[in-house]
């Protein structure tokens, strides 16, 4: 399969709001289930073990126009809990059974319990995440957390979870988890070759097939990509930060090329590649998954940060592994997290004399040409005077 038919398949998902390949999945056999949940760090594995298919909920896009939800929210919070009301009250998301609300800000706590207001008779949960990192502390609560889970899962589903169900589960998320690494590392090796929105739409299809399906994807995207001839430009490599809940449009990733960049990393679509080692699929997978949390995970604005010394590192680290020339600073407007952190970010690539710029942005923005300018801007700055 070409890489041109695979982003075609994928694009289609993309601007499918009706989720029509999960209910294909689970109208397919009698009683499957669909789990859904929002963009950050959720131990799929556990759904996954359930014999139910984990569902990311990303958000309506730009596809889709927000009426009822602005009832439920004021103007001046992000728009993803706004499109994700809009999803559920007109009947796109009534095939799925459960709704996880992970720890992202108060925004998304406070969709749960408007979820939950909104279909009393579905399950959902808001599901935190540690904010100590000692085994014996954070530890034990994210295994206690882990534990609960896995006992509404088998309630949900009506399957028992065992070990073993666990354990094979974590190790099809290990491949698929190392197929999304081997993507990102051939993207920064040779950019020209993985366009920055091909791979945001290979990552985004994963969220609606199941995993086992898209790990097919990944594979035929990777063999593809090595038959592919295409010319390098003269363009500079570059980061984009701060887009790890509400997505981008797609026009604006594919803006940031046009003006002129590679984008050789970024935090579009963190959810696939949240846990950045492999979790070991013997002994208990609950306190696998929980060290795997708590000691390999990716950072980021919506985790934790323990230390005032720590903000920033991740950044800086991926900047020099990926031979970054400057960091585009890309949030969602009002996303809390993102933008509180952006000073932070921006200090320490100062320190360390990476350029940088900022901007925001909106899920259903449609006015690219001034984020072009300034990305073009910026790239050619770089050019000229780094």
């Amino acid at each position: 399969m070409s890489t041109a038919e695979i982003i075609a398949r994928c694009e289609e998902l993309y601007e499918d709001t009706t989720f029509a390949a999960s209910r294909a999945w689970k109208e397919a056999v009698p009683g499957r289930k669909v789990v859904g949940f929002m963009p950050v760090y959720i131990p799929e594995e556990i759904i996954h073990a359930a014999g139910m298919l984990p569902l990311g909920i990303l958000g309506g896009g730009d596809n889709l126009e927000v009426i009822h939800g602005d009832a439920f929210y004021q103007s001046y919070i992000c728009r993803i809990p706004r499109s994700t009301i809009e999803l559920g009250l007109t009947g796109r998301l009534d095939f799925v059974d459960g709704m996880l609300f992970p720890s992202i800000c108060d925004v998304i706590r406070n969709l749960s319990g408007m979820w939950k207001l909104m279909k009393p008779g579905v399950y959902a949960k808001y599901f935190d995440v540690p904010q100590n990192y000692r085994d014996d502390i954070g530890g034990e609560y994210y295994q206690n957390e882990m534990q609960e889970l896995r006992h509404d899962m088998e309630k949900l589903s009506g399957n028992t979870i065992t070990d073993e169900a666990l354990n094979n589960s974590i190790a099809i998320y290990n491949e698929h988890r190392q197929l999304v690494r081997d993507v990102y590392a051939m993207r920064s090796a040779e950019p020209w070759k993985v366009p920055s929105s091909e791979v945001y739409l290979v990552m985004r299809a994963g969220q609606v097939l199941p995993v086992e399906e898209h790990i097919v994807m990944l594979k035929e995207y990777l063999a593809a990509v090595v038959k592919e001839d295409k010319p390098i430009r003269d363009k500079c490599r570059i980061i984009t930060c701060g887009s790890f809940c509400e997505q981008p449009p797609l026009n604006m990733i594919k803006s940031i090329e046009m003006a002129g960049c590679y984008v050789v990393d970024d935090d579009y679509m963190l959810v696939n590649r949240w846990l950045m080692e492999e979790v070991p699929t013997d002994g208990d997978p609950i306190k696998s998954l929980a060290d795997a949390f708590l000691h390999h995970s990716a950072d980021s604005s919506a985790k934790y940060c323990d230390t005032q010394e720590k903000v920033g590192q991740y950044l800086l680290d991926s900047v020099i592994k990926n031979k970054a020339e400057g960091v585009i600073f890309a949030a969602p407007s009002f996303c809390d997290p993102a933008l509180l952190e952006r000073p932070l970010l921006s200090a320490k690539m100062s320190e360390n004399n990476v350029p940088h710029i900022s901007f925001k942005y909106a899920e259903n923005s449609g006015q690219m040409q001034p984020i072009r300018e300034q990305a073009g801007t910026f790239a050619d700055s770089i050019k000229l005077w780094s």
